[in-house]
Order: C-alpha cells, then sequence, then structure tokens
C-alpha cells in the first residue's frame, strides 16, 4: 500500500522519490508506482589532527553505528544465528562487509551495555500501560540458569541442547523480552513485572496468568488461531465468520491508525457493534441446543478455571468449551480494537 503521506517522509529523509517519464511529455497520463529498496555501503572518511582521534575511531576501520543496529534487530529480536547473519551482511553489500563471530558478539554486548537505564524505562511505560501483553514461547539453547535459593547457575546439557522459556511483555509503545530455565510462577515473580501490573493483562489464558493484573484479556492472535482450527477441523462455519468479522474489524482500526485517527467512525462503529451483538445471540443459542449449562461456564469465565458441570453434545468437543470460555473476554476484544488505540 502506498504512504498517504509521501511529502512529508520525503522531506523527513525517510525516502527518495524518483520519476520516470514514459509519455514524452504528456500532459496526459497515468500514474503508476514502484517501491523498492536500495541497500548501499556508506564509507566515511574521518581526518583528526595528530594525537586528536576520539577512542571510539582509534582502530582504522570501525563500524557504523546503522549496522550495529541491524545486526541488534535481525540477531536479538528475529534470533539469527550469527553465522547465518554474517552471510546476510555479507550477501546484502555484495562481500564488502564481512563479519566475524566475535564483530557480531561485541556489537551485541555494546548495544546491551549502552542501554543503561532504559530498562527501568521499558519496564515503567509497561506497568503504566492500559492493557499489557504477555505470552511465552520455548526455544532450544546450549546454557541456561538453574535457580536454587535464588541463586543462578549456569547449566549445560551433556549432548544438544535443552529448552528455555522466553516471555514477551508488551504495550503499544514497550517489549520486554525475559528468559526463565521453566514455564513456571517463579520465572513470572523473578521477572518482577508481571506481579507489579495493575491494569489488563491479555494472554492466552493460561493458569498463571490470572494471578496478575486486575482484569484479563483474549490474545486477539491466539483467539483467531482458535477460531481457524474450529472451522478446519471441526467444519463449524460459525467461527470462520467470526474470524473474518474479527479480521475485518481489525483492518478497519489500522486504516484509521495509518490516516491519523483516534477513534472509529461513529456509523462504521454501531454496524460492527451490530454485527458483533449478533453474532454472540448465534453463539448463546448454539451452546442451548448443545445443552451446554451456559449460566456455570459464565461462572467461570476469564477470572478462574474452565469447568462445566454438564457434558455438552458430541458436536462441542473440548476445543469448543475452551472457545466458549473465551467469549467473555471477545466482548473486551471488541471494545479494545475501537477505544483501546
Amino acid at each position: 500500500m502506498l504512504p498517504k503521506n509521501l511529502d512529508k517522509l520525503e522531506e523527513k529523509g525517510k525516502i527518495r522519490r524518483e520519476l520516470e517519464d514514459h509519455t514524452d511529455g504528456s500532459e496526459k497520463y497515468v500514474t503508476r508506482y514502484r517501491m523498492d529498496i536500495d541497500i548501499k555501503v556508506t564509507v566515511t572518511e574521518h581526518r583528526f589532527l595528530e594525537g586528536c582521534v576520539p577512542t571510539k575511531l582509534y582502530a582504522p576501520v570501525t563500524y557504523g553505528e546503522n549496522l550495529k543496529a541491524l545486526i541488534g534487530l535481525l540477531s536479538v529480536e528475529r534470533f539469527i544465528a550469527y553465522e547465518r547473519l554474517s552471510n546476510i551482511i555479507e550477501e546484502m553489500t555484495n562481500g564488502i562487509i564481512s563479519l566475524s563471530d566475535g564483530t557480531i558478539d561485541r556489537f551485541i554486548t555494546e548495544l546491551a551495555n549502552s542501554l543503561g537505564g532504559k530498562i527501568e524505562v521499558i519496564e515503567t511505560s509497561l506497568l503504566n500501560g492500559h492493557v499489557m501483553h504477555t505470552d511465552e514461547t520455548p526455544m532450544n539453547v546450549t546454557e541456561k540458569p538453574g535457580y536454587r535459593d535464588d541463586c543462578a547457575k549456569m547449566k549445560t546439557p551433556e549432548n544438544g541442547s535443552m529448552s528455555a522459556y522466553m516471555r514477551t511483555h508488551s504495550n503499544e509503545q514497550s517489549t520486554l523480552y525475559t528468559v526463565n530455565p521453566q514455564k513456571d510462577i517463579a520465572g513470572c515473580e523473578r521477572d518482577g513485572i508481571l506481579p507489579k501490573y495493575t491494569g489488563i493483562l491479555s494472554h492466552d489464558h493460561e493458569a498463571k496468568s490470572y494471578r496478575y493484573g486486575i482484569a484479563h484479556a483474549t490474545c486477539g492472535a491466539h483467539l483467531l488461531r482458535e477460531l481457524k482450527g474450529l472451522f478446519e477441523l471441526q467444519k463449524i462455519s460459525w467461527a470462520r465468520d467470526m474470524r473474518i468479522f474479527i479480521t475485518e474489524m481489525n483492518a478497519q482500526k489500522n486504516a484509521d491508525i495509518a490516516e491519523g485517527k483516534t477513534k472509529c467512525d461513529k456509523n462504521k462503529l454501531e454496524l460492527f457493534e451490530s454485527q458483533y451483538d449478533n453474532r454472540y445471540t448465534t453463539l448463546v443459542l448454539l451452546a442451548v441446543a448443545a445443552s451446554v449449562d451456559f449460566a456455570d461456564m459464565f461462572d467461570n469465565n476469564c477470572f478462574g478455571r474452565y469447568e462445566f458441570q454438564s457434558t455438552p453434545q458430541r458436536f462441542f468437543t473440548d476445543n469448543m468449551q475452551v472457545f466458549f470460555a473465551f467469549w467473555a473476554d471477545l466482548f473486551f476484544f471488541g471494545k479494545f480494537m475501537f477505544y483501546g488505540f
């Protein structure tokens, strides 16, 4: 999609605009745009008086901050291994820049050391946010800390690798990653973020997440995944339609944000809410038809365990039960999309 603020982007030096006229100067023409990127190595020569060379440029050849930032992004954010990362940079620069593992490691260390008090700033941003999103994912590592009496000692596997767990804490402005050896409450407590949080916590309904925050919301990505599974595995058309509807609402919000809007058009919002309520009514009728104790389900909704006293008919599998339990949060999910900018 072509940005609508091309002039401003050009003024800020974020884009370079070029024109190719294929009309021989005709005043009547149609316009087509092509967006591309141009990667070139910049070599800057610095000249100093003898004895006045700053420490950071003491070596005959050094690397700039843009390259270091790209290395940090690809290594830390995208988890690209050093050897592969070196190959990527070498290919991008036509073989001009070739980085050793030691050089990449030094870049990462410099970036980590330069953070200083910025970690505290990120933590404060997260803790002051109205909504925080959190999730955990496993990763293979060759060493990880083992904790005993709050003391950490690095452990290495006898062969191959072992699992550790990375937790993300994020809101619209900030993201903080933490790593723990197990996926447990102790890790959350050591991280020290969730225990201090007093806002709405968005997550994947893992039991320990309900120990933190003052209210809870379903992670939209997990919810869409559940809907996709319900349709593809169980052929429930309602789930497919609901997934399309949520995606359309999200696309509307993203389009509004891109145009600088801070709220949804009133008429469009009312239409979305009406469609939303209709889908909720359909779900209630499905639940009643399946003899699900709906009142009991809401007694155990997004603030506790998901237990059902009655036995649903065969049509509603465990995935559908979990999705029913998600529904209370889905109410709030829709509100976040339009009021939670």
